[in-house]
Order: C-alpha cells, then structure tokens, then sequence
C-alpha cells in the first residue's frame, strides 16, 4: 500500500497566512486549495475521491497541525 498525502488541518489559532506558509510545506506550490471550517483551515493536496473510501489515516503533529493520508 502506498499512501498520500491528501490534506494539511492547521488550527485557526493560526492566522490564515501563517497557515498558508505552514501547508505550504508539506503541499507542492502549484495547489492552492484550501478551505474554512468552524475550527481549522483544510488545506487540499489530492481530491478525496481518488483514494479508497476507507483508507484514510491521521498524523497528528501536534496541537494545531494534523496531515491526512489515505491509499492510492
């Protein structure tokens, strides 16, 4: 199995630039989609319908930022 990278949820506690730079390091520059949630910001790599349905697994980093992987 060979999982990816398919999104970045930093806190609001962060300000919304300081966000972008923080995903920006785990997301290739070319992406630039992000959304508002009531507590974070979800910063897209790869669209949720390319992987399996019940693949997806959680990093968390620490409190404010957590990387989502699913399979391929």
């Amino acid at each position: 199995m060979v999982y990816e990278l398919h999104a970045v949820i930093i806190s609001r506690n962060i300000p919304l630039n300081d966000a972008k730079n923080i995903a920006s390091k785990f997301i290739p520059s070319t992406r630039h989609y992000y959304r508002t949630t009531t507590n974070s910001y979800r910063f897209r790599n790869i669209p949720k319908t390319k992987f399996d349905k019940n693949s997806f697994r959680s990093k968390v980093i620490n409190d404010d930022i957590t990387l989502v992987y699913g399979n391929i």
